[in-house]
């Protein structure tokens, strides 16, 4: 689908940059990437997606024309192929969080945010094919669900939801509205940046012990008021 209009070409112009610097830092496509690393990034991913989109779903009846439909949310998929990798209910309530999320008390920014979350999946499918087959044997229904959101199946839920997401643009003429929804797109960049950067620096850890001591001190490094909006 091609989204055109002025507010979606500064969006494009105004991230693209942000955008190249988060797909240098995934890096799925580097020669070594292996099941591990990817099962590291699906955990880095839930520590993202999970209080953001828990946080848009409290929101959202409150910000958006309809409400925020629970099969757009990727949480979920992210849990569902955590499973599927062999980490369990324990280990993903022991994941370390990121505190620092991006502001959405207006439409506009809850804009911002959704433009970021839900137009990064329009790349997904391309993903999906390059982790599966003989690569890392990742399938839609063995660990590949959040990457593989734009099935076909998915597709017309992805068009209505989108076509009610430009609808959204038509009370948001304004220069003003328009700049706070850059804004607010940047920040969200910004923050899923600065927590996968945050996360490199987390070194790999054998011991589930290990790793649950140190999602404790992240959760206290990134702690903000994310349970209070929940």
């Amino acid at each position: 689908m091609l989204l055109d209009g002025l507010l979606f070409e500064r969006l494009h112009q105004a991230t693209r940059l942000a955008h190249r610097r988060l797909e240098r830092q995934v890096d799925i496509y580097r020669p070594n990437f292996n099941v591990h690393n990817y099962r590291r990034l699906l955990q880095d991913f839930w520590g993202f997606y999970q209080p953001l989109e828990r946080k848009l779903a409290v929101l959202a009846d409150q910000n958006l024309p309809s409400s925020y439909s629970q099969r757009r949310r990727k949480a979920p998929r992210l849990k569902q192929d955590l499973l599927s990798l062999g980490v369990t209910e324990t280990d993903i309530a022991a994941l370390p969080l990121c505190g620092r999320l991006p502001a959405i008390p207006t439409l506009p920014q809850v804009f911002g945010v959704l433009y970021v979350i839900d137009g990064a999946a329009l790349g997904e499918r391309i993903v999906a094919t390059h982790l599966g087959g003989d690569k890392l044997g990742i399938s839609s229904s063995q660990g590949g669900s959040f990457l593989s959101g734009l099935s076909a199946s998915y597709d017309p839920l992805l068009d209505t939801w989108w076509q009610d997401f430009i609808a959204m643009t038509e009370t948001m003429e304004d220069p003003n509205l328009q700049d706070l929804v850059i804004r607010s797109a940047m920040d969200t960049l910004e923050c899923f940046e600065t927590w996968l950067d945050h996360r490199k620096q987390s070194p790999l850890t054998n011991s589930m012990n290990s790793m649950r001591w140190s999602s404790q001190w992240e959760f206290e490094l990134f702690r903000t008021d994310v349970e209070k909006v929940a």
